[in-house]
């Protein structure tokens, strides 16, 4: 008995060893790792080829499509007309928001330089450098229409048989400059509209007096004032923009006479309600003359005109003009 005991209890060691060294030697698995209960599972990334919605480029902006016109009648003499020299080619490429519709050629069209005006122009204008520095404070879809009506060599005059910007002076329509200018203006705003612009009469660009040496500063501005009057009277805008170009300071100095058309010219914004006056340049003559603008005066013009334009469309300091305070006046006496 005992030896069967010692016996027993031999096999029973050798089981355990036995089964401990298979414990031993089994391959054991790393364990899980497990989240903390009530924790959503990870999500996972995007993949890196595909990045995030956000840094994807924007489109670029579509071109804004020009819609407006912003009409700029062009009257005067021969500064006005266009002698600025050197002008045309490379000085001058065409403008695509710049157009006018001629005195010669009626026809809604690119501008050109020099422009279709009422005379034979020879260089650039100040209507057109005015055009550029305007649209330069505009929205891409304005443009402008010019109304090219100057010509060289004209004045305020009662004469029967000349041209003349004297209102109601002329006998024969083809003098009347004023009734002209306004049907040219009518006519070109009614092509641009047909063309589909919206279209708004936005002021007038006025250079003259050099014609005007021999009369007083209170008869030239009593000349001016009334063709003022009648322009805004014949497009029903009271309060439409005009803007005077003053002379140059070299052919005021040389010819007696011309101080009186510059002192007219330079009180007309304290005359007259929505005027202004645009300074012109020392030096910026063609050469060998003393009358016409070149080229650096006539862009230095296009900086000034748009400075006097803004002066003439916050000038609310006398709301009638004589010809209008006279028109009243008419009208209460019949009543």
């Amino acid at each position: 008995m005992a030896f069967d005991r010692s016996r027993l209890v031999s096999v029973l060691l050798w089981s355990l060893l036995v089964v401990s060294l298979l414990l031993v030697l089994a391959p054991v698995s790393p364990p899980r790792a497990s989240s903390p209960q009530g924790d959503p599972p990870p999500v996972p990334s995007p993949p890196a080829s595909l990045p995030p919605e956000t840094a994807a480029p924007s489109p670029p902006a579509p071109t804004r499509k020009v819609t407006e016109m912003h009409v700029f009648l062009a009257v005067g003499q021969s500064n006005m007309s266009g002698r600025g020299l050197p002008s045309g080619g490379s000085y001058d490429r065409t403008d695509p928001r710049i157009f006018q519709y001629g005195a010669k050629n009626r026809t809604f069209r690119p501008a050109t330089v020099p422009l279709d005006m009422h005379d034979l122009a020879t260089g650039i204008s100040p209507a057109t450098t005015f055009a550029r520095e305007y649209l330069k404070t505009q929205q891409p879809n304005v443009s402008v229409l010019i109304i090219p009506a100057a010509h060289g060599a004209t004045l305020f005059s009662s004469a029967l048989d000349k041209l003349t910007w004297s209102v109601g002076v002329a006998v024969d329509p083809r003098f009347d400059l004023p009734a002209l200018a306004v049907t040219q203006t009518r006519e070109g705003m009614a092509a641009a509209k047909a063309a589909g612009y919206s279209v708004a009469l936005k002021g007038v660009l006025w250079h003259q007096g050099e014609g005007n040496s021999s009369i007083s500063a209170a008869s030239y501005a009593a000349e001016l004032d009334e063709l003022i009057g009648f322009f805004r009277s014949r497009f029903a805008s009271p309060r439409l923009p005009f803007v005077a170009g003053g002379l140059s300071p070299e052919g005021i100095a040389a010819t007696p006479g011309l101080a009186n058309i510059d002192k007219a010219q330079r009180e007309t914004p304290s005359r007259v309600a929505f005027t202004g006056f645009a300074k012109a340049m020392a030096g910026g003559v063609n050469q060998g003359d003393k009358t016409h603008f070149s080229r650096v005066g006539v862009e230095f013009f296009g900086k000034s005109y748009l400075s006097a334009y803004r002066q003439a469309v916050g000038n609310s300091r006398q709301l009638l003009t004589p010809i209008t305070q006279r028109i009243l006046m008419d009208f209460s006496a019949e009543r």
